[in-house]
């Protein structure tokens, strides 16, 4: 279906969306090349289904321009808007949006139907869509009898048989129980294989973000934060918000002064300033600095029993999630709590209300003026490598 064509690259620039005293997006400018998947990621209210809406046409941005491959589809200050049937693109919603007395053939050969095409291309496009979601022999079901995912799917063929040039997801997994939305994943990354367009995805699921894309963009407050490989986003992210966002189920972020003694490089937390913790050497250019410390559960390394002048750690709770184990720590006497997690037989024997210690295999480090990145510790060469290209987008 994709082989041979041509998929236009997605150019929005300084896009702005007001709701009255509501801004839903600021200055956002993004670049899509063609035939990609960009994941758009972020929480709730922070204008990526806007923008996503804006791109298709169903919204009318208050300033900026969107181009679509050569076309320019939305230009404030030319007053260019064309209608979403002229943009070609596709959209997958949240709501499957099926007739329930149409048969699953029906609800794909609709649009096609309503376009005029002749029928026998109406049954080979739609033959062909249903195969790419292999749905091949349900065309006869109705709505009512199939299972979530397959109904996702049935909207998915539905888009795709119009063979757009952009295709536009709007959460369309969210509503799905987890096993379900597993196994739709993995149909949506065959489908893009498939199709080659280039497609626009916007979640709130991190983990989501992470299985799907080819690059990740992560937004808040209507403004792009960061936008690049999804790997080196997790790795390195280039703001606070950002490595909080990108957490699952949270992350580690201490607010403390690096210091140097005789034992070597140590974080003593604000939380708990009888509790000192080590540093890889990698952080002696923050030494005598406030910093914010950022690490992994993945990336804590516990030590079954607390090393002399390293202060301690209690463990509040050990708790077991399939192969994994999340363990809770707290600083001393002290509010401040860590979350290590680790797989199964890599922890040493713990009780409840033990101190350890721990090491930090990898990390990042803070301003704690600006919460912007400052360096980074433990990591290999090559995934350094990728972080050092630019990727801030200003807000």
């Amino acid at each position: 279906m994709g082989q041979g064509r041509h998929m236009p690259e997605v150019i929005i620039n300084q896009i702005g969306k007001r709701f009255d005293e509501v801004v839903a997006l600021r200055d956002l400018t993004l670049e899509v090349p063609d035939g990609e998947f960009l994941v758009i990621l972020g929480p709730t209210g922070c204008g990526k289904t806007t923008m996503l809406r804006c791109v298709a046409g169903l919204e009318r941005p208050s300033e900026g321009t969107i181009r679509i491959g050569d076309r320019c589809v939305f230009s404030g200050r030319e007053g260019i808007d064309l209608p979403p049937r002229d943009r070609d693109v596709g959209m997958v919603f949240q709501h499957y949006a099926l007739y329930p007395h149409m048969t699953v053939y029906q609800n794909v050969a609709f649009g096609l139907k309503v376009r005029g095409l002749p029928r026998q291309e109406i049954a080979r496009r739609t033959a062909q869509a249903l195969q790419i979601v292999e749905l091949a022999g349900l065309e006869n079901r109705r709505p009512r009898t199939l299972s979530g995912g397959q109904q996702q799917r049935v909207a998915l063929a539905r888009t795709i048989a119009a063979h757009p040039s952009v295709l536009l997801f709007d959460e369309p997994l969210s509503s799905l129980d987890p096993d379900l939305r597993t196994s739709v994943r993995e149909h949506l990354k065959r489908v893009h294989s498939a199709v080659g367009a280039t497609s626009l995805y916007v979640t709130h699921d991190q983990s989501e973000a992470m299985l799907l894309a080819d690059r990740v963009a992560v937004m808040k407050d209507g403004g792009l934060l960061q936008i690049g490989d999804a790997q080196v986003i997790y790795s390195f992210p280039q703001t606070m918000a950002v490595a909080e966002f990108t957490a699952n189920p949270r992350t580690n972020l201490i607010k403390g002064e690096v210091y140097r003694a005789a034992q070597g490089l140590l974080l003593v937390p604000e939380a708990d300033p009888y509790c000192f913790i080590p540093l890889s050497e990698e952080c002696a250019p923050y030494a005598g600095r406030i910093v914010i410390l950022h690490v992994r559960p993945e990336d804590i390394e516990i030590l079954p029993r607390p090393v002399e002048g390293m202060g301690r750690l209690t463990l509040l709770a050990l708790m077991p999630e399939g192969a994994l184990h999340f363990v809770h720590l707290r600083f001393g006497d002290g509010i401040g709590q860590l979350l290590a997690r680790s797989r199964f037989g890599e922890l040493p024997p713990l009780t409840r209300g033990q101190s350890v210690a721990l090491r930090f295999r990898r990390g990042n480090v803070y301003s704690a003026e600006t919460e912007r990145l400052l360096g980074s510790f433990g990591f290999n060469e090559s995934l350094a490598r990728r972080e050092a290209a630019p990727s801030i987008e200003s807000r």
